[in-house]
C-alpha cells in the first residue's frame, strides 16, 4: 500500500470527487479511480466538497447527497474500504451571504465546520461580518486554502486576526509540495509556523494532483514537528 510521504492524518476534508458536479471528477469511473488512490496512499475517511458557487456551480443538497450515493455504491462494488462523506465549498460571495441570512441549512463538515473560500482576485470586503455571522449561527467556520490568496501573502496579521476570532485555517497539502508555486509553499509554511493551522486537505480534482501527491516533500520531518498537535483532521 502506497503511503504519503507526508502522513499528518488518514482523513481528507477537502476534495472535489463527486462526479460531474464541478470541476472536480467528470465520470464515477474518474471519481472512483480517484478515491482508491487516495486510499491506497493511506486515507480513510473522505469528506469531499463540491463547489457551491453562484452563477457557475449551482449545487446544493439535492445535487451533493445522490452524487454521494452513487460514488458511495460504486466504491462498494469495487471492493474499496474507505469512508465516503460530502459538505461543500462555499465561495464567500452574496449568494453565499443570502444563505446566511435566510438561515439556509448549511452544509457542515462534522456537524459543525463549515468551509468557505474568498475569490481569488480580492478579499470580500465584509469578510469578517460573514465570519461573525456564521458564529453567531451556531457554525464554526474552515477558511480554505488561505495561503493561495496571493493578495494576503504579505498580511500574515491578517490570518492572526481571523484565527482570535475563532476562523479555523485548512491548508492544502498540495501547497507544501509546491504545487502552486514557490509563494504559495512559503505562505504556507509560514502559517504553520506561526501555528495557525487546525485542518489540511488534498484538495484533490484530477488524476495531476493525486501524482503530485505521491511526491515527496521537501523537508518533511520539520513539517510534521511544526503541525504535531495542532492538526485536527482525525476528529472528524
Amino acid at each position: 500500500m502506497k503511503k504519503t510521504h507526508f502522513d499528518l492524518h488518514r482523513q481528507d476534508m477537502h476534495s472535489h470527487l463527486l462526479p460531474g458536479l464541478d470541476d472536480g471528477a467528470r465520470s464515477v469511473e474518474e471519481a472512483v479511480s480517484l478515491a482508491v488512490q487516495l486510499h491506497e496512499m493511506g486515507y480513510t475517511k473522505l469528506i469531499t466538497t463540491p463547489h457551491i458557487m453562484s452563477g457557475v456551480y449551482h449545487n446544493d443538497a439535492d445535487t451533493i447527497f445522490p452524487a454521494l450515493d452513487t460514488l458511495r455504491n460504486a466504491l462498494e462494488r469495487n471492493g474499496t474500504p474507505i469512508e465516503l462523506d460530502a459538505a461543500a465549498e462555499y465561495l464567500m460571495d452574496d449568494y453565499f451571504e443570502s444563505l446566511l441570512s435566510s438561515r439556509e441549512p448549511l452544509l457542515t463538515i462534522g456537524g459543525k465546520y463549515v468551509l468557505v473560500e474568498f475569490p481569488f482576485v480580492s478579499m470580500p470586503v465584509n469578510c469578517r461580518t460573514v465570519f461573525f455571522e456564521m458564529k453567531m449561527a451556531g457554525y464554526e467556520p474552515v477558511l480554505a486554502h488561505p495561503e493561495r490568496y496571493s493578495y494576503l501573502h504579505d498580511d500574515p496579521e491578517f490570518f492572526q486576526e481571523l484565527s482570535e476570532g475563532g476562523v479555523l485555517l485548512q491548508v492544502n497539502i498540495l501547497s507544501l509540495h509546491g504545487y502552486y508555486g514557490t509563494r504559495v509553499q512559503k505562505a504556507a509554511r509560514r502559517l504553520l509556523e506561526m501555528g495557525l493551522v487546525q485542518f489540511t486537505g488534498t484538495d484533490v480534482h484530477h488524476q495531476r494532483h493525486i501524482n503530485a501527491l505521491q511526491g515527496k516533500l521537501p523537508d518533511a520531518s520539520t513539517l510534521s514537528k511544526l503541525t504535531a498537535g495542532l492538526i485536527k483532521n482525525e476528529s472528524l
